[in-house]
């Protein structure tokens, strides 16, 4: 059964993140799939779960991802790390995030504690350890410059239409990259750029 429901929130995922939550039935998942809603009900309560079980698994999957980034650098690592995240924003159409937040309160309210905790235990630390490692001037304010620069990234991505014309290389440079320059040290970025 586990295996059954693992398959349904991978497939249903991915048609969520196509169409958005609120548009998708569970008839429309049963067709598709070939899954006869007796099946389907038997592995969720109701939509809500899994629409929730979904945005667990969207977060799961990326935050695996990050997990496999191997680099010592801080600095470095961030840039990867948003380098995938641009890679699962351009994927997702924001449709998805929309209907979750109007009509999926507590499936919004665990994306929101994903991104809090993506923010407080993989973000800020590597900010932190460059801070802490001389490449980032101490007097800046960390969780200001997270919250000025990088919080609600994908949202702005979207609302900008951002993938409509540019790459995802692009977003990274704008708004990522070129923030990034700007906090760090004058010879780390000597360093950063030439090497």
């Amino acid at each position: 059964m586990e295996t059954k429901k693992h398959e349904l929130i991978q497939r249903t995922l991915d048609y969520f993140l196509k169409y958005g939550s609120k548009n998708v039935t569970m008839d429309d998942i049963s067709s598709e799939f070939g899954v006869s809603k007796k099946t389907i009900y038997s592995c969720f309560k109701n939509k809500e779960e899994l629409v929730r079980d979904c945005t667990q698994f969207l977060w799961e999957r990326f935050l695996e991802e990050l997990d496999k980034i191997e680099v010592k650098d801080p600095i470095r690592k961030i840039i990867l790390i948003y380098q995938k995240a641009i890679e699962h924003i351009s994927s997702i159409r924001p449709v998805f995030v929309f209907s979750l937040k109007k009509y999926h309160k507590e499936s919004f309210e665990d994306y929101d504690l994903y991104k809090a905790y993506f923010r407080d235990h993989i973000v800020l630390p590597l900010l932190k350890q460059a801070q802490e490692e001389g490449k980032i001037d101490t007097e800046i304010l960390l969780e200001l410059f997270y919250q000025v620069n990088f919080d609600d990234i994908a949202e702005r991505l979207w609302q900008l239409k951002f993938f409509e014309e540019y790459s995802n290389k692009m977003a990274l440079e704008y708004f990522v990259i070129q923030k990034l320059k700007g906090i760090v040290k004058v010879d780390y970025l000597d360093l950063f750029l030439f090497s």
